[in-house]
């Protein structure tokens, strides 16, 4: 079949035929967004692209939740994802740069922040909810995720709850590498929503009966003081850009909160090839 290259990336052009190394799909051979699976040889590419993209997806903070979600098709991908995979190279290849900057300290940062959002019930096939978060060291984001949460969220606030738990247990274990380097520190949470907050500052489950209670170890940890909770507006909170799939304006003005933006040509500190 007929493929196109992008940087390195062999991909099967849309509407191609696979080649014999997988069954060419039929009406009956759908995926569950409706579109025909693809063949083996289109697989072993797709996971190929994939894979790169969730590699960059650790420094390149705006493609992390698109390239979480076609890492979900990596078992049985099908012609739609292979558009969706496609269109993310294309992006990349429009952006190929991304610079962080970082101002310089003459003291070490003493406090971790943790901004973390979620978009409840956003997957069609599962409703499961997404989780999204960046951790700040002294004003800069240092890590950053996007991850679907294992328990089918019945409502908006206890999503958000669950992006909680996610956040301080970054934040406590990455509390703990600093203590391990001598660097002693305190976390301030932020989150969105209020009816999160209400559910960490209370103790017990009040009318949430069906949470597990292993859950509520957060409540805890906010009574001894091991981190506090802060209110962040949503239009200001960041981590909006790791739960779901924004306008081109919202993108940028996240990526201004994370100190990032596009520059030309390679950066002075990388050897030329």
């Amino acid at each position: 079949p007929e493929k196109v290259w992008f940087e390195g990336e062999v991909m099967p052009q849309e509407g191609t035929e696979p080649d014999s190394g997988g069954a060419a799909p039929t009406g009956m051979d759908l995926g569950p967004n409706g579109s025909p699976y693809i063949g083996k040889s289109g697989m072993r590419d797709y996971r190929s692209a994939v894979a790169r993209c969730n590699y960059l997806a650790a420094d390149r903070f705006e493609i992390a939740f698109t390239t979480k979600e076609l890492c979900r098709a990596m078992a049985n991908p099908t012609e739609l994802d292979v558009k969706g995979v496609t269109r993310l190279i294309r992006f990349l290849k429009g952006l190929p740069r991304m610079v962080q900057r970082i101002p310089f300290e003459d003291r070490p940062p003493t406090i971790v922040e943790a901004y973390v959002d979620s978009d409840w019930a956003g997957c069609r096939k599962s409703r499961k909810s997404t989780s999204g978060g960046i951790l700040y060291l002294g004003g800069v984001a240092v890590r950053a995720w996007s991850s679907n949460q294992n328990v089918i969220a019945l409502s908006s606030g206890e999503a958000e709850y669950y992006a909680a738990l996610k956040g301080a247990s970054s934040a406590l274990g990455f509390q703990s590498m600093l203590r391990d380097l001598g660097i002693d520190t305190s976390i301030t949470l932020y989150t969105d929503s209020s009816a999160a907050r209400g559910i960490i500052h209370r103790a017990g489950l009040g009318k949430l009966r069906h949470l597990e209670t292993g859950y509520l170890w957060l409540q805890s940890a906010v009574k001894a003081k091991k981190l506090q909770v802060r209110k962040v507006l949503g239009t200001e909170n960041p981590a909006d850009l790791l739960t779901k799939h924004l306008a081109a304006a919202d993108m940028w003005r996240n990526l201004e909160k994370l100190h990032m933006a596009p520059e030309d040509g390679r950066s002075k500190a990388v050897p030329l090839i």
